[in-house]
């Protein structure tokens, strides 16, 4: 009985320190299919308590009738609890839509995240994993990374090629597993799960379904023997079973605090699978016709993860490009905000995508063809002029997330390293101004960022969110005025969100997206004023330090709007001057200035203040020897 007393006694402290380190909002909604005498509703009052959110009930068939609560909640964060067998496709589709009816414009009005488990126990315990990473300070705990993939050979890959070596992980390591039908890169990795381990990312995918990734010899649709008729009682026979890294493997690991973001096809179906023939190698060849199948819990890839630990989870509920996968991870270090605005960026390229319209998304059905466009017409979008988009774009659009939309673990792990893509507010009138885009991308040998263009043209997509100025009311035009090279298409669409209006900026060029990019454009807006009078153009509008953190020497990049005097001074964290960087006269336009670090500087963190006549601004860099 002392023991039990004890237990009781240490799990109450637990909650109340996990409760002191919540951040509360006052327009944080949490929805729910169950009632309040459900098992599941647990989960959904747990959060709601710890975020101080108020419950909605909905029915999982009339999503749509939520639009008037929703609208004049006017919520910021949405968190969405119901059980799995709910969460399929068609659920994830019309969620989408109706969060883009709130008002005009054609984006998503809040951010959402869904929670759910195999068992109610599941899915409290993944609430309570998230509360209880928030409660342990999870954002400042070193950025180790892990991750698998299929591959020729097996071997684990320490380190980053792409983006990611900006953000300087402390442990980075890629188990790469070799494909063939002996069952040996299984077996790499059933021996090297030590790598998956103590992570706070987790990288994975990117060639698999609902149940496995696929480490078979060939592909999909040319294994040997062939993909059988489908059939649904051969789907979790062992007799038919493909060689993969499966439910099975995945579901015995504990990966807290991970968040984990999966490329793999269907991989986020966590009970009602759209069988299609991107996935037939494991549930069969349907022959060209949609069929729904109900997976077991422990047969099903999603269910499994979400009871290891992890604290959030980004995967395709359907078909997908893996693609879309990397963009999420480059986002959630990108622009720095809770994982639930990560997802809403997804959506926000979906728009995009469907030229700044609101997605029209296909709803399946049993027997339905799979040869049918997934994503319909909408305003100026057809896609049967876009091949891309009629392939690829229901497919971002099936991404979903598993979690708390205010949980944010990277919220420390940001870098300005990672902002290739910089615009500047600049030669304001009283119905006009221009927006400066200007895009800096090395190489991908140097360092691969997720850039392509698949929707349109199968080139580099560039993308910018512009947050305009008070003075702005309605816009009234939209134009180029110059641009440094050729483009394909430019896109632009506007969102009111959060209190703010934002501008979305696309254009696509014609440029290969694995080669170095210098590029620049203007636009020119016109627009009727407000009522709040414009500012005079501040001395500098962009001001970055990059890499940052750094393990040596670093830059320091701004834009002026008129010629200043201008100073750069390093300071250290007690405030001390270390030294001058940089004193003297510079022109209108953008500047990068060389910031050399000797041997005496010690690893820690230290600011760079750039001052002008007018105006000064000061930046953290972080430098690690």
């Amino acid at each position: 009985m002392k023991k039990f007393f004890t237990l009781i006694v240490i799990l109450c402290c637990v909650l109340c320190v996990s409760h002191s380190f919540a951040q509360k909002s006052t327009n944080y909604v949490v929805l729910t299919t169950v009632s309040s005498s459900d098992p599941y509703y647990q989960a959904a009052q747990t959060l709601a308590t710890y975020r101080g959110a108020t419950i909605v009930h909905f029915s999982a068939d009339s999503i749509a009738d939520l639009i008037p609560t929703l609208t004049a909640m006017a919520p910021r964060y949405v968190a969405v609890v119901l059980k799995p067998i709910q969460l399929d496709i068609n659920f994830v589709r019309r969620f989408l839509v109706m969060s883009t009816n709130l008002d005009a414009d054609p984006f998503s009005d809040f951010s959402y995240g869904y929670i759910t488990g195999a068992t109610a126990q599941d899915a409290l315990n993944f609430v309570n994993k998230i509360i209880y990473a928030e409660a342990h300070a999870v954002q400042n705990y070193p950025l180790n990374v892990g991750g698998y993939s299929a591959s020729s050979l097996n071997f684990v890959y320490p380190g980053s090629g792409d983006y990611k070596k900006y953000l300087n992980p402390p442990v980075s390591n890629n188990i790469y597993m070799e494909t063939n039908d002996s069952g040996i890169g299984h077996d790499f990795f059933v021996a090297n799960t030590n790598y998956m381990l103590d992570n706070k990312l987790l990288d994975i995918g990117h060639n698999g379904d609902a149940h496995m990734l696929w480490l078979f010899a060939d592909g999909n649709a040319t294994t040997n023997p062939p993909p059988w008729i489908y059939d649904s009682t051969k789907i979790e026979d062992t007799a038919y079973a493909r060689v993969g890294l499966t439910s099975f493997d995945i579901g015995a690991l504990n990966l807290y605090p991970a968040v984990a973001f999966n490329g793999a096809c269907h991989s986020g179906e966590p009970k009602r699978v759209m069988v299609e023939s991107d996935i037939e190698a494991t549930f069969g060849d349907t022959q060209g016709l949609i069929k729904f199948y109900t997976m077991s819990d422990t047969f099903s890839f999603c269910l499994s993860i979400l009871k290891t630990g992890i604290t959030g989870y980004f995967a395709p509920c359907g078909a997908n490009n893996a693609n879309d996968q990397g963009e999420e991870v480059y986002n959630a270090f990108l622009f720095n905000e809770p994982l639930g605005d990560v997802q809403k960026r997804s959506i926000d390229g979906v728009v995009m995508g469907c030229l700044g319209n609101r997605p029209n998304l296909k709803i399946f059905h049993e027997g339905g063809s799979i040869y049918d466009d997934d994503i319909l017409s909408s305003g100026t979008f057809n896609p049967a002029n876009w091949s891309g988009a009629a392939s690829m774009l229901g497919g971002k659009a099936n991404r979903i997330y598993y979690g708390d939309p205010m949980y944010n673990p990277y919220k420390y792990d940001h870098s300005d390293s990672l902002n290739i893509t910089k615009t500047v507010i600049d030669s304001i009138k009283p119905t006009t101004f221009d927006v400066h885009l200007t895009y800096k991308k090395p190489d991908a040998s140097v360092a691969y960022f997720p850039v392509w263009d698949k929707f349109h043209f199968s080139d580099t997509r560039i993308y910018a969110p512009v947050e305009l100025p008070a003075f702005c009311g309605a816009i009234t035009n939209f134009a180029v005025v110059v641009s440094s090279a050729p483009y394909h298409l430019v896109i632009h669409a506007v969102e009111q969100f959060d209190g703010k209006t934002i501008l979305h900026i696309e254009v696509d060029i014609p440029n290969d997206m694995y080669a170095a990019i210098n590029y620049d454009i203007r636009f020119r807006i016109t627009y009727t004023p407000s009522g709040i009078a414009p500012i005079a153009d501040p001395a500098f509008s962009m001001f970055e330090v990059f890499p940052n953190p750094a393990k040596g020497n670093a830059a320091v990049s701004f834009s002026l709007n008129h010629a200043s005097d201008v100073s750069l001074n390093l300071y250290d964290i007690t405030g001390r001057l270390v030294r001058n960087i940089f004193i003297g006269m510079q022109q209108r336009g953008t500047h990068t200035i060389d910031v050399s670090m000797d041997n005496t500087l010690m690893s820690g963190i230290y600011f760079i203040r750039l001052e002008s006549e007018t105006y000064q601004a000061t930046k953290k860099w972080v430098l690690i020897r």
